[in-house]
């Protein structure tokens, strides 16, 4: 598990056109899930690695989710979000809260770092509802991060997990 979430970050951050096929285990992506899309300058692109994602045109910056249903393992809060950041080298956690999402108990994150030396930004946030573990995730090159932040807070405002 610990390697898919290194593939994800790397491959949302990096834009990587290089897509890996990891195996899926018993996990399924969530139904039913209401959201709306980030506006432009965000474009949807297509991986492997997220349920949707999209990407700034102007900055880089990529906004996507991730769920996963029906696995028999039941990961911590904090291991979601352990794992979501193990891909980020000099990783420094610049804010860590635990609140309310979606009606349940979840961890919120802003964190700066490397990956392959390039200076990144990445805000999470995990939470599981009705047997399904979800990654809302924000990130980009570090300068670039805060222009479009507010783009993120609005998808998360919105987004529904069912």
């Amino acid at each position: 598990m610990r390697n898919h979430y290194k593939y994800i970050i790397l491959s949302i951050l990096l834009s990587s056109c290089v897509s890996v096929e990891l195996p899926s285990g018993k996990s399924k992506p969530a139904k039913d899930v209401e959201f709306s899309e980030p506006g432009s300058p965000f474009k949807t692109f297509k991986t492997k690695n997220v349920d949707r994602a999209w990407q700034s045109a102007k900055t880089g910056n990529t906004i996507s989710y991730l769920s996963e249903c029906g696995s028999n393992a039941d990961p911590s809060l904090q291991t979601l979000e352990t794992e979501s950041l193990s891909a980020i080298n000099k990783l420094e956690i610049l804010k860590q809260e635990t609140t309310t999402y979606n009606g349940r108990e979840a961890r919120q994150s802003v964190s700066a770092g490397t990956v392959d030396g390039v200076p990144v930004a990445l805000a999470l946030v995990v939470f599981k509802k009705n047997g399904c573990n979800y990654t809302l995730s924000y990130g980009g090159v570090e300068k670039q991060f805060n222009s479009e932040f507010p783009v993120f807070e609005k998808f998360k405002a919105e987004f529904k997990a069912p």
